[in-house]
């Protein structure tokens, strides 16, 4: 089952450029240029698609379309419950390579 849940992690808290990598060859070519991630917009094909790491979503500044990580694979041509599963397991993967949250103990 597909929660509300999980599509809001998967936009918000999956960073674009994780997603980008982890596709490879299958993805956009994307580079790193004057602090701003950028990659070729599925859309229209130019390199003018900026990811905002404030809000984790791509704006093309050519053609104007907004792409989030379940929008960008839909683009690429992946069946929404195909692209869920990927960017589910993607979102699994980096969460567990980030830093545990210290819990408080009791004393």
């Amino acid at each position: 089952m597909i929660t509300a849940d999980l599509l809001r992690r998967i936009r918000n808290d999956l960073p674009m450029p994780v997603t980008i990598a982890a596709l490879g060859p299958d993805g956009p070519p994307a580079k790193r240029s004057d602090g701003h991630f950028r990659f070729l917009c599925p859309n229209c094909s130019e390199m003018q698609a900026t990811v905002n790491p404030r809000n984790n979503l791509a704006h093309c500044f050519h053609c104007d379309k907004n792409l989030n990580n379940i929008d960008l694979l839909l683009t690429l041509g992946y069946e929404f419950r195909t692209a869920v599963a990927v960017l589910k397991q993607l979102l699994e993967r980096y969460e567990s390579r980030l830093p545990k949250k210290k819990t408080p103990t009791a004393s």
